[in-house]
């Protein structure tokens, strides 16, 4: 699958995957690097390259990452790149293998689990640069704005922002992003976009599943 098509709708099977904390990772970092090599993800995530290598093996049966033959050095060489550039949730009913959608409920449990860690870390992170703990440039920011839109704006808005990650890495790998600090220096940065309507901050204090509404 090329990189430019439309975000790939996730089935059971690539949920079932991704359910494992360190695939997610794999996967994250896999779709930074572009392409890598099992050593490479190892070296990168600091874990054993043969852990690395089950986990791919694992990716690549759900079909959420391919081989790049034409970028191995020999046929025992294995290098590998996402199978898409984005995913999608889709809608309830498409996976006819998860109808009632229990195997998407427990992924995006972990997704907001993953979130709510790197959030907090980006907030401890902030206290402690802003009071002066932490010297250096910070390594977090968080945007926030509020607009009053349609549902079809709101689609406009989502389909503007999908294309804003992709070109500026294609920007970047054709060297049209100037920085003072060699490549060899970059390190991996996590971009969350959240859309949601302001009404869904009220309604989760009536869900009994709600951290905003404790038992």
């Amino acid at each position: 699958m090329s990189n430019n098509e439309s975000p790939v709708t996730f089935t059971t099977p690539m949920l079932k995957a991704i359910a494992n904390p360190l695939r997610r990772q794999i996967l994250s970092t896999l779709s930074a690097m572009e392409s890598a090599r099992a050593a490479d993800l190892a070296q990168a995530l600091d874990i054993p390259a043969n852990k690395v290598s089950f986990h791919l093996r694992e990716l690549a049966k759900a079909q959420m990452i391919v081989e790049v033959p034409e970028l191995a050095r020999d046929k025992r060489d294995r290098v590998w790149k996402s199978a898409a550039e984005a995913y999608t949730t889709g809608e309830v009913g498409q996976r006819e293998d998860d109808p009632t959608g229990v195997v998407m409920d427990a992924y995006l449990g972990q997704v907001v689990n993953d979130e709510q860690r790197r959030l907090q870390a980006a907030m401890l992170h902030g206290a402690r640069h802003y009071s002066g703990e932490e010297t250096g440039e910070a390594k977090a920011r968080l945007m926030s704005s509020d607009l009053m839109l349609t549902m079809d704006e709101m689609r406009e808005l989502i389909s503007r922002l999908e294309k804003v990650i992709p070109a500026f890495r294609e920007d970047l790998k054709n060297g049209k992003i100037v920085s003072s600090q060699l490549a060899e220096e970059r390190e991996i940065w996590h971009v969350m976009t959240l859309l949601n309507a302001e009404s869904l901050l009220n309604e989760s204090h009536q869900d009994d599943r709600s951290p905003q509404n404790p038992k």
